[in-house]
């Protein structure tokens, strides 16, 4: 047999498998997806009421045993001798339901914990009929433990406080220029925080941190100023040159701050005037 023959070959096995899937539905799948329908009952109730319509059943379907990747209608015993030549049983004769009754039987909230029933099943119109309930081809999710549940409620109100907090900031009355005064100033006394924090190691010999360096010490520390946010209040580039400003401040011929604030302003006019006039 040529290479693509043994490819042809195993797609062929592959269809058979995938066909397999829809035709047939294991014991624990099928209660599984009766539990999603009937989430208020238990399946030892489910298990019953079950037992019952498929002893009423008029055609009793046949249980089918699944290993080696298909379906069989021959139950994984036979392969093997329930007694030795001694008489004796046979300890290789593996575990399994020998009939549909006892499959049905079996199910338990003990039992569903584990996939002993996921190895026998039915043909799955057959025993939709049986039941008198529709069966979905695709298996069910499986229904999330009552801890997750409440991560995700824990979570979700986590997220939501923070949305809010952040809606407030949002919604402050704020003119555009007391808006950006106000984020520099924050980043101000972050600075101020960060620099003269005890926990970090200083002596004389020490010298100050240029403008790169203590916008990364600040950077550090992000999460202590803005938890909600978790950056800066600009973008670094405005505060690495902010800081740059405030650390050459006393270099340069005016050092009044309200003077240097009423000149940025009057720039800013010129700039606009000119951008009007294009």
């Amino acid at each position: 047999m040529s290479f693509d023959d043994s490819i042809q070959q195993l797609r062929n096995e592959q269809l058979a498998r995938q066909s397999d899937t829809e035709r047939f539905i294991s014991v624990k799948t099928l209660f599984e997806q009766l539990k999603q329908r009937y989430p208020d009952q238990s399946y030892n109730a489910l298990c019953l009421l079950a037992l019952k319509k498929y002893r009423r059943s008029e055609h009793q379907p046949s249980l089918y045993w699944f290993r080696y990747e298909s379906w069989y209608d021959t139950s994984p015993v036979a392969p093997y001798q329930l007694l030795d030549k001694h008489g004796a049983p046979n300890i290789g004769a593996p575990d399994y339901y020998p009939n549909a009754e006892a499959a049905l039987r079996g199910v338990s909230d003990d039992v569903m914990n584990t996939d002993k029933l996921a190895d026998c099943g039915f043909l799955r119109t057959e025993i939709a009929d049986a039941l008198g309930v529709p069966l979905d081809t695709a298996r069910p999710e499986t229904p999330m433990f009552e801890q997750n549940t409440l991560d995700l409620k824990a979570e979700n109100l986590s997220l939501k406080e923070k949305i809010e907090s952040l809606e407030k900031r949002l919604a402050a009355p704020i003119e555009k220029a007391e808006t950006y005064a106000a984020k520099r100033e924050e980043f101000l006394i972050a600075v101020i925080a960060s620099l003269y924090d005890k926990n970090r190691l200083t002596s004389a010999k020490d010298l100050l941190p240029k403008a790169p360096e203590l916008l990364r010490l600040v950077e550090s520390k992000i999460l202590l100023f803005w938890p909600a946010e978790g950056c800066f209040p600009m973008s670094e580039e405005q505060c690495l040159k902010n800081l740059r400003e405030a650390i050459s401040l006393l270099e340069r011929d005016v050092t009044d701050l309200h003077q240097l604030r009423a000149e940025k302003r009057q720039m800013q006019k010129t700039r606009k005037l000119n951008i009007i006039n294009q």
